[in-house]
């Protein structure tokens, strides 16, 4: 029972931890930001988002794991938030609105 619940809740983590690039490439909404500054946005922030993408693949193991470490997780989240807040900070040096941030 309690592994169906860890199960559970690392489905539900996975499938609302989107990565902020995947959606940037190819979708700018009407005239909220350049394609060229998306563009350059995508490629500043890519090794980041490879980041991101990992810790959150890592993060899903420990939830799927029988007795799962609660320091390990909350050391991975806090290091998928720094993240994803480096990745915001150059969306807004770069001024992309959030509509581009997904």
């Amino acid at each position: 029972m309690k592994r169906k619940i860890v199960v559970g809740i690392a489905l539900v983590l996975g499938t609302l931890s989107v990565t902020p690039l995947t959606a940037f490439a190819g979708s700018v909404c009407g005239n909220c930001a350049d394609k060229g500054v998306v563009e350059q946005f995508v490629q500043e922030t890519a090794p980041l988002a490879s980041e991101v993408k990992a810790k959150e693949i890592e993060l899903r193991y420990v939830y799927s794991n029988e007795g799962a470490d609660s320091n390990e997780i909350y050391r991975l989240e806090g290091e998928i938030k720094e993240l994803k807040d480096k990745i915001n900070l150059v969306a807004k040096r770069l001024d992309i609105p959030p509509c581009n941030r997904n």
